[in-house]
């Protein structure tokens, strides 16, 4: 991260921050898995670096939270499941009060284990539509906005772009990620292109085999060989849609946004939910005639630059301290602040939880009611030195998302900026898509079927009815 000017206080402060605590005995156990190898493992390791350095700075700057250090431990995925898994219930046996997931698909995993485990699992941003209901999956958040939320919105902006008017008889290509998590929104999004008069196609893009090898890269010739599949951009450019929206929430391995230009789709044409880890084309070479992400859209709920003193505080008691596995000479990405994003949602959880309990060792179940007693509001977003970086956001025993309002940002070509006003998630036509999305992973728990199938306990993921909110 280029280094900026620093404050001589936070000089003083370095010199009397206390010592950063690794060991569990010591500290509050955090668990965050991990993909920094792997096949989507240039979405996965910046999404982790901000997470660790926002971390580390609380433990550099403040000793932890209430006083007591975070322990955070990564367990590494590799983007495989069975991994997830594995770091899962070693997590729960570290006795960490809570788990982030890393990956949508992780996520998707992990759901059915966690009425047995009764440890907070932490998606910011990428999580499936269920964990937003508190009173079906307790022990499942998804702050601020799950994917179908952003998704949603994305639609309803390309919906409202251009000067055309109604988008009655346009058509939408819909590119993810073929794998659980990539699918999973396709369905809610044809009722909803459907309800905005929009012809829908969705298409799969390659996904590492179960070997784990690396992804199937598309055939660069108009006309691929018989034993390969087609390219699916080519396939989509030739179906020549008026709007194009690049799910990158389960990550996407290889190079999407070049395999799109490669295929002919213009950049900007495209709105990405999610970030696709293509860093390099926002920073081309000085001269260089290499391809631009200009006019490049993408989903967000927070800010994309590094203009903030809480960012100042990481690069200097963590970037410049030598803590940090975030490359110097590379700004604050899209990725790498969802990862801040996150790191600020579990520090507020533990705060929160510790006032509540009165005392600053907590365990997963007082985390649980920690996270649903955020209210990050603009002062506390002031006082954490992030004024600007993102919107209030309120959880509680019910909602455990907050469905906030997303922005779409467009690359210049020299930084993003935002286009139009904030997009509220459709809440009211999404709602049905939700409750049946419930129920249906009600009944896999209950009955052991589905995705379920792996878990052990049959436990129905209900629970008491949530007390009114002051």
């Amino acid at each position: 991260m280029p280094p900026r000017p620093a404050v001589a206080a936070l000089l003083a402060l370095l010199a009397l921050a206390p010592a950063c605590q690794a060991g569990a005995a010591d500290g509050l156990p955090l668990t965050v898995l991990t993909e920094r190898s792997g096949p989507a493992s240039a979405t996965g390791t910046p999404l982790a670096n901000g997470l660790s350095d926002y971390l580390t700075m609380l433990d550099r700057r403040d000793g932890g939270v209430g006083g007591i250090p975070l322990a955070v431990e990564e367990c590494e995925t590799g983007g495989e499941a069975a991994r997830a898994l594995a770091c899962y219930e070693a997590a729960l046996a570290r006795g960490s009060i809570a788990v982030v997931p890393g990956t949508a698909d992780a996520t998707l995993a992990l759901l059915p284990r966690l009425a047995a485990g009764r440890t907070p699992l932490v998606s910011s941003g990428y999580g499936p539509a269920a964990m937003a209901r508190g009173d079906a999956l307790p022990w499942a958040f998804a702050p601020p906005v799950t994917v179908w939320g952003a998704a949603a919105a994305a639609l309803a902006h390309l919906a409202q772009d251009g000067s055309e008017g109604s988008p009655l008889g346009r058509s939408l290509a819909y590119l993810h990620r073929d794998s659980p998590a990539g699918r999973e929104p396709v369905a809610v999004l044809r009722a909803l292109a459907a309800e905005a008069g929009l012809e829908f196609r969705a298409y799969a893009l390659p996904d590492p085999g179960p070997e784990g090898g690396e992804a199937r890269s598309p055939d660069p010739s108009p006309d691929p060989l018989p034993d390969r599949p087609p390219d699916p951009w080519r396939t989509a450019r030739a179906a020549d849609p008026d709007y194009v929206i690049l799910d990158a929430s389960a990550g996407l391995p290889g190079t999407p946004l070049r395999d799109a230009a490669a295929a002919g789709f213009p950049l900007n044409r495209i709105v990405t939910v999610g970030w696709t880890g293509e860093d390099d084309l926002l920073r081309p070479a000085a001269g260089a005639r290499d391809l631009t992400a200009k006019g490049l859209r993408i989903v967000t709920w927070h800010a994309l630059g590094d203009s903030f003193p809480a960012f100042d505080q990481i690069d200097l008691l963590v970037v410049d301290a030598g803590l940090s596995r975030t490359p110097k000479d590379e700004g604050a990405g899209p990725l790498y602040n969802r990862g801040v994003y996150a790191g600020v949602i579990l520090a507020e959880g533990v705060r929160n939880a510790q006032r509540l309990a009165g005392r600053a060792r907590i365990d997963g179940a007082e985390m649980r009611r920690g996270l649903e007693a955020i209210n990050l509001d603009p002062v506390r977003w002031k006082e954490l030195g992030l004024v600007g970086f993102a919107r209030r956001l309120r959880l509680s025993c019910a909602d455990h998302s907050g469905h906030r309002p997303v922005t779409v940002q467009e690359w210049t070509g020299a930084r993003w900026v935002q286009v139009g006003d904030e997009i509220p998630v459709p809440r009211e036509r999404l709602a049905p898509h939700l409750d049946a999305a419930v129920a249906a992973y009600a009944e896999r728990a209950a009955t052991g079927t589905g995705s379920a199938r792996e878990t052990p306990t049959r436990e129905t993921p209900t629970r008491e009815a949530c007390p009114a909110r002051p």
